[in-house]
């Protein structure tokens, strides 16, 4: 699954002779990727999933500073997320839930750095001691 959260574009007209200049590049920030790549009990198995009864996993990225930049679910089989983020530093808060969107394992917490231009993975397990 790929998600982009790539700011909205505000464009302005050049007055009223309708030229446009296009400098061919782009002069704001270049963003990056964050790949989320989550394992049940160390396993990238459907089967993990069914049987521990983790239907979503919920996905909350922040700041450092704790401000929320996105939060979403994914079904636990799917195993990874991508998302575009612009450069810095991100925690990610990934949580469990059952087919009722009850929370089933505590919140595994990792921090990344995203740089411009690169794919950068959060690698999350959900080991059996996670679960309630």
């Amino acid at each position: 699954m790929y998600r982009s959260l790539v700011p909205c574009m505000l464009f302005v007209a050049l007055g009223s002779s309708g030229c446009f200049f296009d400098s061919g590049h782009s002069d704001g920030p270049r963003l990056g990727t964050l790949l989320v790549d989550w394992t049940v009990e160390g396993r990238h198995a459907t089967a993990a999933c069914r049987e521990t009864g983790a239907d979503t996993v919920n996905i909350a990225i922040s700041t450092g500073h704790e401000t929320l930049v996105d939060e979403f679910q994914e079904l636990c089989e799917t195993f990874e997320v991508s998302v575009d983020l612009l450069p810095g530093t991100y925690l990610i808060d990934a949580t469990l839930l059952d087919a009722n969107g009850v929370e089933i394992t505590t919140t595994v917490t990792d921090r990344v750095f995203i740089d411009p231009g690169v794919v950068t993975t959060s690698a999350v397990d959900f080991p059996a001691n996670s679960f309630f």
